[in-house]
């Protein structure tokens, strides 16, 4: 009995020792809840790394397509991160909506319209006499800035895209942080309202005896069939990608003027010569009485806005304003003909212009100038002599004058003024030996059509006339006795405008 005990004994040890070696051998099973969670991050994050954002280029100034076009680059480097965006269709939405995309409430307006995650908005706008690239971005959330480094200014546009790779940096990590608007909420689907079934339909009572007809029922009329003309599917309206946006009102110039040749003419007709001794005066060719411009002169006009570069209210189109025009090279004959005077013909005014600019994108303006001014016609003496009967005219004059300039395209700019000037002084001709009693007024006019060159210059054709008007006055013992006088003055002017 013993001996059996000790074998039983022998034998459960044994097979344990041979179990025990097997079941630390064999794998182990993972839990399954621990996979499925590795699995479920892995496909989170690889949404994340594919999802990309949708990002808009908006530009302004005159570097805007410089700019533009190295954002728009920098972005289409990594697809993987963004998304571009045509502006042109940012544009039609702000102009859909009313907004203006480069504010916060515009930017987040749009974004909610074209999903996008951000927006930047590059300024190339001039700061004095320094062109400069402000660069924004904001969120497509909210529309508040989330980057905006310091501005670069290059000084060429070929320097524009060193200046917006060194800002590149600063505007990723506003990017990286921007965010696309919260779609708005769908509201949760409605029950379906049980539909009633319809009752049930008795079974007719059958007609015991049909009475006969008493009148057969004339046929209808076979109808034709109409046809029904197909409606035109029209096609939806296709959204303007080439909407180009607005000019933006830019600033005042700092100074604007021309320079150029002039043509005058000049005629002095005298009205109710009583004695037919008062001799009129042509330069030019005559046309009934009307001198045609044809005498040379330098003509030129500047006007400088002393306090544009310093602010953009109303001060800033206050400007101080001047010009001249002298002859060269001008001769007048004595009454006989025989002898040649030289001749001297020089105007100049100085005032201050105000322009107040209206419409659209400020493309009107009108003007209001006041200026003192002299116009001088005088004829030398030759050996000690000259003509007696030729008054010299110095005119001294102040007055006012209205205008109205157009920006009639993008290449051709207009621009008209009438004004008023009082004489203070006739020189010779209001002298006691010619007529001291006189009154006087003048009245200025002139019409300018200019072509752009560029963005400083242009090419001008001025018309304009000057023309003094009289009313003697005399009195019995006068040495000249006339009711009145015209004196005036057209000119033709070709010239070389500037704007900065």
């Amino acid at each position: 009995m013993t001996r059996t005990r000790h074998v039983s004994a022998a034998a459960l040890l044994g097979a344990a020792l041979l179990l025990v070696p097997a079941a630390y051998a064999a794998p182990k099973k993972a839990p399954a809840k621990t996979t499925q969670s590795a699995t479920k991050t892995k496909k989170s994050k690889a949404a994340k790394v594919t999802e990309a954002r949708r990002v808009a280029v908006l530009a302004s100034g005159p570097h805007a397509d410089a700019a533009r076009d190295v954002l728009e680059a920098e972005l289409a480097r990594r697809p993987a991160r963004y998304e571009v965006v045509p502006e042109s269709a940012v544009r039609s939405a702000a102009s859909r909506l009313g907004q203006d995309p480069t504010t916060p409430a515009g930017a987040a307006a749009v974004a909610r319209e074209l999903g996008l995650s951000a927006v930047l908005v590059a300024d190339s706008a001039t700061v004095g006499k320094k062109q400069q690239v402000k660069i924004t971005v904001r969120n497509g959330k909210d529309g508040k800035p989330l980057a905006a480094p310091a501005a670069a200014k290059p000084a060429t546009v070929k320097l524009v895209p060193l200046a917006v790779k060194r800002q590149w940096t600063a505007l990723e990590r506003g990017l990286q942080k921007s965010r696309a608007p919260e779609p708005a909420p769908v509201a949760p689907p409605q029950p379906v309202t049980p539909v009633e079934p319809e009752p049930a339909v008795k079974p007719a009572t059958p007609i015991a005896e049909t009475p006969p007809p008493t009148k057969t029922p004339d046929p209808e009329p076979i109808r034709k069939p109409v046809v029904v003309a197909p409606k035109e599917d029209k096609a939806p309206a296709k959204p303007d990608d080439a909407v180009s946006p607005q000019p933006e009102p830019g600033r005042g110039p700092l100074v604007e003027g021309a320079l150029g040749l002039k043509l005058f003419g000049r005629s002095l007709r005298y009205k109710d010569d009583v004695f037919g001794v008062l001799r009129p005066y042509t330069l030019g060719t005559d046309v009934g009485g009307f001198a045609l411009p044809g005498a040379p002169q330098f003509a030129g006009d500047v006007t400088v806005y002393p306090l544009a570069p310093f602010q953009q209210g109303a001060l800033a189109r206050l400007g101080i304003t001047g010009s001249i025009d002298q002859s060269f090279g001008l001769k007048s004959t004595g009454s006989t003909g025989a002898v040649s005077y030289p001749t001297t013909a020089r105007e100049w005014t100085a005032g201050l212009r105000y322009v107040m600019p209206f419409g659209a994108a400020q493309r009107y303006g009108f003007e209001v100038t006041g200026a003192y001014g002299m116009n001088t016609f005088r004829i030398d003496a030759v050996d000690g002599e000259r003509p007696l009967d030729l008054p010299n005219v110095e005119y001294k004059t102040a007055g006012l004058t209205l205008g109205l300039r157009a920006a009639l395209s993008e290449k051709f700019d207009f621009n008209f003024r009438l004004g008023y000037q009082h004489p203070l002084d006739s020189g010779e001709l209001s002298s006691d030996a010619w007529f001291p009693r006189m009154s006087a007024g003048a009245v200025t006019g002139s019409a300018t059509l200019a072509y752009r060159l560029n963005r400083i210059l242009d090419v001008r054709l001025k018309a304009d006339l000057r023309r003094y008007f009289f009313k003697f006055n005399p009195e019995p013992g006068d040495p000249y006795v006339a009711g009145g006088a015209v004196d005036q003055y057209p000119g033709l002017s070709l010239q070389v405008g500037f704007r900065y």
